[in-house]
């Protein structure tokens, strides 16, 4: 979960809400049925159910952040066959027995049904969500229409105008809605898309392409909170104001973009490029040990030395790297690793110290 954004982890903790919130409410069904005095075996069999699927859902979900749409589906199956199934086992039995009236009988679930399509409403693409509102509403309107229309006396009943407006009137309302669903996710989707061009930006280096100060600082924020293993690595572009001096600093900002760049390609996705001043940079790396690190750190430092940078020959760069201990915080992370940089350039420059 550390590395998406902040969209993303908002949809996430939505989806684990949305999943808790379901599964409570199944859970209180349950309660509530196996304390009636008569209940139908359906409803002491469904709502258990229900319950332990969307739990075995969050579970998934929060071991696997990446399976979360097909989390999302498993849950609208999971609700459509939790609302499906009684509708359509009320609806036969009503139908086969002529003592008992399906109005008496059918559990009170027509309010969840709505839910149901306006989450489908909200969670999927407009042209996906239709074809899946229709399916729900048919899996569970067909047979409880299909039988008021055929009994009239529980039809005007006030129990029957309910379940009427609620199967029959109601997705007409959702179907109409759908449209200006439709523009307020494209108009959403550009302002996010707005927002993550403006994100980039702010924590972007406009030079070199990296991570600036600021950006690189979340990052390193996350990394400590997420208490998970890693290191860091100091680089620092030996004599760079020699450079400046003799070429320039025009020259200086180009060599400073071909070392990033330099640096970046080597790295692997776990790790992170930042521009943490001047011609001083932070790399990231999540998950590796010490050992790795100096390893890592060394690869890094000879990437550097093995072509020329345009146009002032060839540079080398001297490093500092560190893991983290469970001690640390991220000044003692930094510090640490900032004083073995300082040691790295005491004992001649070009290389790299470990500690």
């Amino acid at each position: 979960m550390q590395n998406q954004s902040i969209d993303e982890r908002v949809f996430y903790r939505a989806v684990l809400v949305w999943l808790a919130l379901t599964g409570l409410m199944a859970v209180a069904a349950t309660i509530l049925h196996y304390t009636e005095p008569a209940p139908e075996p359906m409803d002491l069999v469904i709502p258990p159910l229900a319950a332990l699927a969307n739990l075995a859902l969050a579970i998934w979900l929060r071991y696997r952040p990446k399976s979360i749409l097909s989390v999302i589906y498993s849950a609208f199956g999971v609700g459509i066959a939790a609302l499906s199934i009684p509708a359509w086992y009320y609806s036969l039995r009503a139908q086969q027995d002529p003592t008992v009236l399906l109005i008496n009988i059918f559990p009170p679930i027509s309010s969840f049904l709505i839910i149901l399509l306006v989450l489908v409403m909200v969670m999927l693409p407009p042209r996906r969500a239709f074809l899946v509102m229709m399916v729900v509403w048919s899996l569970n309107a067909v047979p409880i229409l299909s039988y008021l229309l055929t009994h009239k006396e529980e039809l005007w009943a006030p129990r029957g105008k309910d379940m009427l407006m609620s199967y029959g009137f109601v997705i007409l309302l959702l179907l109409v809605l759908l449209p200006f669903q439709r523009r307020a996710r494209l108009q959403l989707e550009r302002l996010q898309s707005d927002n993550s061009h403006m994100h980039n930006l702010a924590e972007r280096d406009a030079l070199t392409q990296q991570y600036n100060r600021w950006g690189g600082q979340r990052l390193l924020d996350d990394f400590m909170r997420s208490g998970t293993t890693g290191s860091i690595i100091m680089l620092d572009i030996d004599h760079f104001k020699m450079i400046n001096d003799t070429h320039g600093h025009l020259i200086g900002d180009q060599v400073l973009q071909q070392f990033a760049a330099r640096v970046s390609s080597a790295l692997r996705s776990d790790g992170h490029l930042i521009r943490w001043g001047g011609e001083e940079f932070l790399v990231l790396i999540r998950g590796i040990s010490e050992r790795d690190a100096f390893t890592v750190a060394e690869r890094l430092r000879a990437s550097i030395n093995s072509e020329l940078f345009s146009p002032v020959g060839k540079l080398t760069a001297s490093g500092g790297a560190t893991s983290r201990k469970d001690s640390d915080t991220l000044e003692s992370l930094i510090t640490r690793a900032d004083k073995a940089l300082y040691e790295a350039k005491l004992k001649g420059r070009d290389q790299v110290i470990c500690v």
